[in-house]
């Protein structure tokens, strides 16, 4: 149904791994909702490993847990430096952002010393994306401290990488872009996942002292 609009497109310059992305995009959401309603993995919302997951399939994954975790860890430390600077929030997240951005020159210098050219050529728009969690990363610190913080990027990444092997994958790309239709039943399954009212795992494992007692 959706071949001729696929010709028509890719006949007007429009990349394939274009088309992909975007076929791939309800399945990447699906799995997010589903690690949310079914298993308890909160994350950093939706949104953060949905890009994350994309900007890895651009980047490489392993370049990618890279720049995420150096990210994290220059934030935290400029945080903790900053911390008895009296700045508003605004300058003092604007400052911690341009830090963490320019440490990406030591990712990029180590590249060419070992002839890393993948990481070398890295895109910067793909770079700059991941480094934009920095903000939620602050926040969730200041409002829910560390802890929470670091488990929340924890399972971020762990999304992500799940994301991504799934989209990286040349068999699922191509079913999915020779089977366009099938994008419709995972619309069906976010709807049901939506409207899931059961418990957890993560509160199945969290109650089970509870839940056998009652057994």
């Amino acid at each position: 149904m959706l071949t001729p609009l696929f010709d028509f497109l890719l006949a007007g310059g429009v990349p394939r791994d274009t088309l992909v992305t975007l076929l791939m995009f309800p399945i990447v959401a699906t799995l997010i909702v589903a690690a949310r309603q079914i298993i308890g993995i909160k994350s950093f919302g939706i949104y953060t490993p949905l890009i994350i997951t994309f900007a890895f399939l651009e980047i490489d994954i392993k370049y990618g847990a890279a720049i995420f975790i150096t990210s994290l860890l220059v934030a935290s430390m400029l945080r903790f430096m900053l911390r008895k600077l009296r700045m508003l929030y605004l300058p003092k997240m604007a400052l911690i952002l341009s830090i963490t951005a320019l440490t990406m020159f030591v990712i990029l210098i180590e590249a060419v010393f070992s002839a890393r050219t993948v990481v070398a050529n890295l895109s910067v728009y793909q770079m700059l994306i991941i480094i934009t969690l920095v903000e939620k990363f602050i926040n969730v610190q200041i409002e829910k401290g560390y802890r929470t913080a670091l488990i929340l990027a924890t399972e971020t990444l762990a999304l992500s990488s799940v994301g991504y092997f799934i989209v990286a994958t040349p068999e699922v790309q191509e079913y999915i872009f020779t089977n366009p239709a099938i994008i419709i039943a995972f619309f069906f399954l976010i709807i049901f996942l939506g409207r899931y009212e059961g418990l957890r795992v993560s509160e199945y494992i969290r109650f089970r002292k509870l839940l056998g007692s009652r057994s």
